[in-house]
């Protein structure tokens, strides 16, 4: 079976109900408030890698909610609340709106990349060694890298198909930072269902459309995100099934504790099980 089972089927509802996030989170808090006195570093990490769990679980409710006002619709925008004391920042995302990293084109890697800040050669060998590493043929383009070059690190091209975002610092001409600069709006879990503009991010709209960063459409992404133009209204919204959205939540708390999870589920449209879980982090 390849890694994702046919994109993504090898994970199989991890979790199990949006009770069980809701609970850990509150066991975990309770525990952590009753059983440590000291209020230090270590449980304000924990007490905020809880609250972020219950962010999950949060915003996985209002996805599956029956009641469509009470929905969230998976256009990016942050949802700010309190949870036992810590800020919650939620966001629904359609990772159809991001970058498909399988399914760059030359120039969508030149855009992408300058975005990322790179230019001049420094551009052109991180450009042609990511084409080189998800394409499935052994030809090296003229500033890329094939097999040979990765070899004395142990490491092999993929052929077309990448495991995570984390994979691209192993490619020639990128690294941890330039990665971290695209990752909001890059992704990997699209390779058969390709890009879609509704809810695309505006960096992501430009780099599909080759540049065009001053375009309409990244005006008009930008400015709705912004809450300067309505929303889509609920009838004109996509309909999620099948689609692998992503949900995130950081959690903050006033004594400095921080934590984020980024929870990837389809929706099936199966009443007895709704979602499956591709990916928890």
């Amino acid at each position: 079976m390849s890694r994702r089972g046919e994109e993504g089927y090898a994970l199989v509802a991890a979790v199990a109900s949006i009770a069980v996030f809701a609970t850990m989170a509150l066991t975990v808090l309770t525990a952590t408030r009753m059983g440590i006195e000291d209020a230090g570093a270590e449980q304000a990490q924990m007490q905020a890698a809880a609250a972020a769990d219950a962010g999950i679980a949060f915003g996985l409710s209002r996805i599956l909610a029956d009641d469509v006002t009470q929905r969230w619709a998976a256009d990016g925008q942050v949802h700010a609340m309190d949870f036992a004391g810590a800020r919650l920042r939620i966001a629904i995302r359609d990772e159809r709106g991001k970058v498909p990293l399988g399914l760059l084109d030359e120039a969508q890697a030149t855009s992408l990349l300058e975005q990322a800040g790179l230019g001049g050669e420094s551009l052109l060998i991180a450009r042609d060694s990511l084409l080189d590493w998800i394409d499935d043929d052994e030809i090296k383009r003229p500033f890329g890298a094939e097999e040979p070059y990765y070899r004395a690190a142990g490491l092999s091209p993929p052929g077309g198909q990448l495991a995570s975002i984390d994979e691209l610092a192993r490619v020639r001409g990128l690294d941890a930072a330039t990665v971290a600069r695209i990752r909001p709006y890059v992704t990997t879990w699209t390779l058969r269902s390709g890009f879609d503009a509704q809810y695309a991010d505006p960096r992501a709209l430009a780099v599909m459309d080759a540049g065009e960063e001053g375009g309409v459409k990244v005006i008009d992404r930008a400015r709705e995100l912004a809450g300067q133009r309505t929303a889509l209204a609920f009838a004109d919204a996509p309909l999620l099934v099948d689609r692998p959205i992503s949900i995130e939540a950081v959690a903050t708390l006033p004594g400095g504790g921080r934590a984020s999870r980024t929870l990837v589920v389809e929706l099936t449209g199966v009443t007895d099980r709704p979602y499956v879980v591709r990916a928890y982090e």
